[in-house]
């Protein structure tokens, strides 16, 4: 297959991921709104799903299980993600270590997952068990889509973006980036006291080095 045409079928199949986000939306207590759906190398859809409630099955165990259920193996099958699968086990096993032991030959992301314990620690657990990962795919749509999360749960990123930007400009551009209106990208800033005198000293505070912390990072270095 072509690079266009491969292009064009990731999008589309992340598409119909987002639209499956959309089924979990307002029922993810503080986890994100995920969709994801896995498709065999015949172009197939094998199955569907999205996050649950908190201590439920997330959107890749989902659609793990849908395809389960309909009689699918999905091994050496290609999985797409809205957002990056998680690296580490807090209330339901880390769904990057779930999709390799379920023998999934290829992950395509949306976009990589802005928690500070993720931030492409799940890509690279997939990748060191053999999976390839495409990342960034439809990831506009995907980060307007979950924006409201992103502002409230891991609002680094957005400051990081803020403090990059002049000043009259941010809230148009993040109100558009994050996918929310003004009035309530106006607030994010105010919360966070984002103006041009107090902006960097605050988003350094927030942000040491000028960066967030890498969880890949933190897996490739020994623990003290």
């Amino acid at each position: 297959m072509q690079p266009d045409a491969m292009r064009h079928e990731h999008g589309a199949w992340m598409r119909l991921a987002i639209e499956e986000a959309e089924l979990a939306r307002g029922s993810t207590g503080d986890n994100p709104w995920v969709g994801c759906v896995i498709v065999n190398d015949r172009g197939e859809l094998l199955g569907r799903g999205h996050t649950l409630g908190p201590g439920e099955d997330h959107a890749e165990v989902g659609a793990a299980r849908d395809a389960q259920v309909r009689g699918h193996s999905i091994v050496g099958a290609t999985l797409y993600s809205t957002l990056e699968p998680c690296s580490f086990h807090g209330r339901t096993p880390a769904c990057s270590k779930s999709i390799a032991e379920r023998g999934i030959a290829r992950a395509v992301i949306g976009m990589r997952d802005p928690n500070p314990r993720v931030n492409g620690a799940g890509m690279l657990i997939l990748r060191n068990a053999g999976v390839e990962v495409i990342e960034g795919v439809c990831e506009a749509e995907v980060r307007q889509q979950l924006g409201l999360w992103e502002l409230e749960q891991h609002p680094g990123e957005p400051l990081r973006r803020a403090q990059a930007l002049p000043e009259q400009q941010r809230v148009a551009r993040l109100a558009e980036v994050y996918g929310v209106d003004r009035g309530h990208m106006e607030m994010f800033l105010a919360k966070h006291l984002i103006s041009d005198e107090g902006s960097r000293s605050h988003t350094q505070r927030m942000l040491p080095n000028n960066r967030l912390p890498s969880a890949a990072e933190a897996i490739l270095s020994p623990r003290s």
